[in-house]
């Protein structure tokens, strides 16, 4: 039995990852880079003195004509020395606004700025991103279609320091391909605060950001929003942000456990767009496979760890029954062909087929963004090993969490 599930497993994988390379080679769109339009940047600030001059630099920097660019910044009750050194920062740079407000969450600070935002796009910016300088240039250019909602930018890592700040790097390089291939599928559905630009009219004809403090991912909920009233989301290779990341095992947990609350929360706040053909492809594909793959993650996860744990429990009963069992596995070393004969190849073999699926991909999404595949080895090793195991015990508990309906907190 368990070798058909894992064959099916296999099977859907192969299937997905084969439609989406199809996609991997249609070219980007090449816009035209002559728009020049007024552009509010918005962003929420709570506790970020140790980033929000950084990010602002990156903003003043943006190329962009004087004049065409407001900058608006949201202090969100902040309880450090933000609102100071934002002040300080306006006095030599007048095109930049604070305003105070209590804390109200992300979304509120956002749908301030957008109320106060002067410009034809408002564009999202988290407190601890920065873009290059020629973003504008690349984003804008899209809006000349009506349909489009939302343009997002490409992340990348913004100089990961130790062990696991370098193995998410791989992990964004991944969620760009991702992402990527939606937009040239027609299915992307994801916005995000590394600078996301929205047309001011539309984002205030849908009703802005959820500012309901249960949603602990208004990014997403938003752009579901926008797809949902017939809008595209579309995402720029060329428009690149940074963006800093949790520098340890507990803040990852606590960061991608708000990201999968969230994600359950609006998928089934919008589940009436699953199988929905008036969405198109984003209804009647894209959508299930994400729930899909969900399920795959952690039920391939939960077959391994079985399976490597059955044959643990084998290994210490033969220890146990069989004199010098032990020490004879400990001290010798199996030919090739022993190990492959000692495997259960209707288990193994799809695994490695998926491994390799895997390995591909990677390799694609470098190449594709131009980074260097092999740049830190243990890193990629351990992206490779660990983060399927730790994000299917991530979703695990967090559907637990949502099952038991405890209480949704930001930090």
């Amino acid at each position: 039995m368990l070798q058909y599930i894992v064959w099916a497993i296999t099977f859907v994988t192969l299937w997905l990852s084969l439609v989406w390379l199809s996609y991997l080679a249609m070219p980007a769109r090449r816009p035209r880079k002559d728009a020049v339009p007024k552009v509010t940047f918005g962003t929420a600030v709570w506790n970020e003195e140790k980033t929000v001059l950084r990010t602002l630099q990156s903003l003043i920097e943006v190329d962009y004509p004087k004049g065409k660019k407001q900058i608006i910044i949201v202090n969100d009750g902040s309880t450090d020395r933000t609102a100071a050194l934002v002040r300080k920062f306006i006095k030599s740079h007048p095109e930049v606004t604070l305003i105070n407000k209590a804390n109200g969450g992300k979304a509120s600070a956002l749908n301030l700025a957008l109320k106060n935002a002067g410009g034809e796009f408002f564009v999202v910016m988290d407190a601890d991103s920065r873009v290059e300088r020629d973003v504008l240039h690349w984003m804008i250019p899209h809006f000349k279609d009506e349909r489009a909602g939302a343009v997002i930018s490409r992340i990348r890592v913004d100089e990961p320091k130790n062990f696991f700040q370098r193995m998410q790097r791989f992990e964004y390089v991944m969620s760009s391909l991702t992402r990527f291939l939606m937009n040239n599928f027609g299915t992307l559905a994801i916005t995000h605060g590394a600078c996301t630009m929205f047309r001011v009219k539309t984002l205030r004809k849908v009703g802005g950001f959820d500012d309901n403090r249960e949603n602990l991912t208004e990014d997403f909920e938003i752009a579901l929003r926008l797809r949902h009233a017939g809008y595209r989301v579309v995402m720029e290779p060329r428009a690149t942000s940074y963006t800093h990341v949790p520098a340890s095992p507990k803040a990852i947990w606590k960061q991608r456990t708000r990201w999968s609350r969230g994600y359950i929360y609006n998928m089934w706040n919008y589940r009436k767009m699953i199988f929905n053909k008036a969405h198109g492809l984003l209804g009647t594909f894209q959508m299930p496979v994400n729930v899909l793959a969900v399920g795959l993650l952690i039920l391939n996860i939960g077959l391994i760890s079985f399976d490597a744990m059955d044959r643990w429990v084998e290994f210490f009963l033969r220890s146990i029954s069989i004199d010098g069992y032990f020490w004879a596995q400990l001290t010798s070393i199996p030919t090739l062909k022993q190990f492959v004969l000692a495997r259960n190849v209707q288990v193994t073999l799809p695994l490695t087929i998926t491994l390799i699926i895997g390995l591909y991909l990677i390799h694609a999404a470098h190449k594709l963004f131009k980074e260097q595949f092999l740049r830190n080895i243990m890193p990629f090793v351990a992206y490779t090993l660990v983060m399927p195991y730790f994000s299917a015990l991530n979703w695990i508990s967090s559907i637990a969490k949502e099952v038991r309906r405890s209480k949704r907190t930001w930090r």
